[in-house]
């Protein structure tokens, strides 16, 4: 059982949204868009425990925190409800003033009353088994998964399921109940549109454990202690294996005695005889038979002892879990999600930045362990280490605008080439890129290191009339391509993806279509004026830096020269010879920044400081550049 489209309406930040999720879903964006509401309103419909709870909602779950009925008409900071009249109801609009009807004018300014605002989540579920078919029989849904809707209503007659296949749309409701002077919530199981919730049959526990959905929090997971008391994730875990703790009475007679040793505390035992007299003298403990007061370790029902007893961690020391270090921690309620969907065999999971705590082998073990259990995963995360282990069909960006319209899609697949780049070779660097705000592409490594070099460098430092910031402060990544006609095609990978792109080329010879390509993009593109970074880094670098380097490179490749041989050939020679040593050392990361700490503000070549600051105003919004080369 799979979801297929999700409705989002007036749930915190989210004033109206509708989502498609595949198999597995990454949800990328910045923060505050929209990534974790889409996790708690899916958790809100489908959770067994939650909708039982108290405070389940509150008026910050509201869009806007707009809960209260506002009257059409009013402005944003009116937000009463529209005053009924002495007869109980609203004011009739078309009442008449001293015998003649309100004129139109009057009547259009007059707030007009509205219902109260609602939080929906309404979820469609297909992929049900026969098994799910006959649990949920009654409240089957015709879903056409290729026109992404519920087939509502047909010519009588007509079979609903032909070409579509059964699902169920479960949906969850929130509103504030002035009688109560609180809110109430509902979910239930809707198989018409434009039904009332009190007419629809309700979702109840038992259908949401059949669904199996299962969401990880760390941050509110954490730092609780993992007991026996539902509906706390190990109960759920016995329940889902029609496991009971036994032996209550055993456990409680022996915590009866649990704190015996205290009454060998004479000023303690003569404190609390004490106080047992001051007690009798207003009232008598027994008519019959002598009394005393003590302590427990429990009231003495399995209640007690389901929320008190909690895991420990037995090592050297014993410590409870929640005690532990902190990576423990983690994959401790991870583990229990993976445990009830291998025993149960199925699930849909929503991981909240799962890599918290976790070192990288840590995150992809128990990324692949978790798609390889869900039948569907819903994931938030910062972490190159998760997002390399997604199918790329799933990965996309959140988007929300002004008025609270929140999209999601999962990047386009169409660009064959250059996913298949992602695939191959890029994926990590494409990762690192896809969670950030932009994204430089260039030719090769060499031409990355030097672009993040030079912005390392110009990092607080004027040029051009502003204050540089490291590129990589900003969010932005640079990610090398193997050809220019590849920079193409990343870099529109990327811009379908929702980030800020720009694309660095070297010289092309007159007449190379990849010109007219980079004309038609639709994100910026860059030139070079030399044909190649080591061209322009042989002849723009300073003489001093290039001598050492030909005689004193560290990590070099290529034999290096004697010192006397190199300080006595002229500068031409030298950047010749410069020229042939970077070629030859073209992949060669260590080289290239040993030869980078070198370098500062003022001897980094002015070309590359230009291009960091283009970039940088680029990419924060200051200044848009389009296709141009860069020649000074």
């Amino acid at each position: 059982m799979r979801i297929v489209r999700i409705r989002i309406r007036n749930f915190r930040c989210i004033g109206d949204a509708e989502v498609f999720p595949v198999k597995h879903n990454v949800l990328l964006g910045p923060n505050n868009v929209g990534k974790t509401a889409v996790l708690e309103a899916i958790n809100l419909v489908l959770n067994p425990e939650l909708v039982w709870r108290p405070g389940v909602i509150d008026e910050n779950d509201f869009f806007n925190r707009v809960y209260l009925p506002v009257a059409e008409g009013t402005t944003d900071d009116e937000t009463e409800p529209a005053q009924p009249g002495p007869s109980g109801d609203v004011a009739d609009t078309t009442a008449e003033q001293d015998g003649e009807a309100v004129v139109e004018e009057e009547l259009q300014a007059k707030p007009m009353p509205c219902e109260a605002p609602v939080i929906r989540v309404e979820l469609v579920l297909s992929g049900l088994s026969p098994e799910d078919e006959n649990v949920f029989r009654d409240v089957l849904v015709p879903w056409k998964q290729d026109e992404r809707r519920v087939v509502e209503s047909l010519d009588e007659g007509t079979d609903p399921y032909n070409e579509a296949e059964t699902a169920i749309r479960p949906v969850f409701e929130g509103w504030y109940d002035p009688a109560e002077d609180d809110f109430a919530c509902k979910t239930f199981l809707l198989r018409e549109e434009h039904m009332h919730r009190d007419d629809c049959p309700p979702l109840n526990r038992e259908h949401k454990r059949r669904i199996g959905f299962l969401i990880y929090r760390d941050f509110r997971a954490l730092t609780r202690p993992v007991t026996l008391q539902p509906p706390q994730l190990f109960s759920r875990l016995m329940y889902g294996q029609d496991v009971k703790p036994k032996h209550f009475e055993e456990a409680l007679a022996v915590l009866r005695t649990a704190l015996r040793p205290m009454t060998h505390d004479e000023e303690f035992m003569g404190l609390l005889n004490s106080y047992k007299a001051e007690l009798e003298r207003f009232l008598a403990l027994s008519e019959s038979q002598p009394t005393d007061l003590g302590f427990q370790e429990t009231d003495g029902t399995r209640r007690s002892i389901r929320s008190e007893a909690q895991m420990y961690l037995t090592d050297v020391i014993e410590l409870p879990l929640q005690k532990s270090g902190a990576g423990t921690r983690s994959l401790s309620i991870l583990a229990m999600l993976t445990l009830i969907m291998r025993r149960r065999g199925r699930g849909i999971l929503a991981l909240e930045e799962p890599e918290t705590f976790l070192f990288p082998h840590a995150q992809r073990r128990v990324t692949d362990e978790c798609l390889s259990l869900a039948s569907q995963t819903f994931i938030t995360t910062h972490s190159p280490y998760v997002l390399e282990r997604i199918p790329v069909e799933g990965v996309g960006r959140i988007e929300r605008g002004p008025s609270g319209d929140v999209g999601w899609s999962p990047i386009s697949t169409d660009r064959v080439k250059a996913v298949n780049l992602y695939s191959r070779r890029l994926r990590q660097a494409c990762c690192e890129a896809l969670l950030g705000r932009g994204v430089v592409v260039v030719e090769g490594d060499s031409d990355k290191w030097w672009v993040l070099g030079a912005s390392r460098i110009m990092n607080r430092k004027e040029w051009n009339g502003r204050r540089q910031e490291a590129l990589e402060l900003l969010g932005v990544s640079v990610v090398g391509a193997d050809t220019n006609g590849d920079i193409l095609r990343l870099g529109a990978f990327f811009e379908e993806a929702g980030l800020e792109v720009a694309g660095l080329f070297d010289r092309v010879p007159e007449g190379d279509s990849i010109w007219d390509h980079a004309h038609d993009a639709t994100f910026p593109c860059l030139f070079l004026k030399e044909a190649g970074l080591e061209r322009l880094l042989a002849d723009r670098l300073p003489e001093d830096v290039l001598r050492r380097m030909l005689h004193s490179a560290e990590y070099s490749r290529t034999e290096l020269r004697d010192q006397a041989e190199v300080d006595v050939i002229n500068e031409k020679t030298t950047r010749e010879n410069a020229f042939q040593m970077l070629r030859a050392n073209k992949g060669s990361a260590a080289m290239h920044e040993w030869l980078i700490s070198l370098l500062d503000e003022n001897t980094m070549p002015d070309v590359l400081k230009d291009l960091v600051d283009m970039l940088s105003m680029h990419m924060t919004g200051e200044a848009k550049i389009g296709l141009c080369s860069l020649s000074r």
